[in-house]
């Protein structure tokens, strides 16, 4: 029973550090596709943020990893929760 609960314990913290890890690639990635975006723009002569900077394909991708980020990061706080102490 030892064992289990300590690989338990072990399984919630790689679920905390993997939801923070994927949460920065997330924010890496529509950071990327936002400046991207942005600076093929300010090529032009408008000089203004086109909406496909924050809702374009590229950063909806980012938001989708970021959300996965935050969902185990959240399951790592809920099965730490439900663990008892160790």
């Amino acid at each position: 029973m030892t064992h289990l609960l300590a690989a338990a314990w072990l399984l919630q913290k790689t679920l905390s550090f993997a939801g923070l890890a994927v949460a920065l690639v997330g924010v890496a990635t529509f950071g990327w596709h936002f400046v991207h975006i942005s600076a093929l723009a300010a090529q032009g002569e408008t000089g203004e943020i086109p909406p496909e900077s924050w809702r374009g394909r590229g950063a909806k991708f980012g938001l989708l990893i970021l959300a996965s980020g935050v969902v185990l990061t959240l399951a790592s706080i809920a099965f730490a929760a439900i663990l008892p102490s160790e």
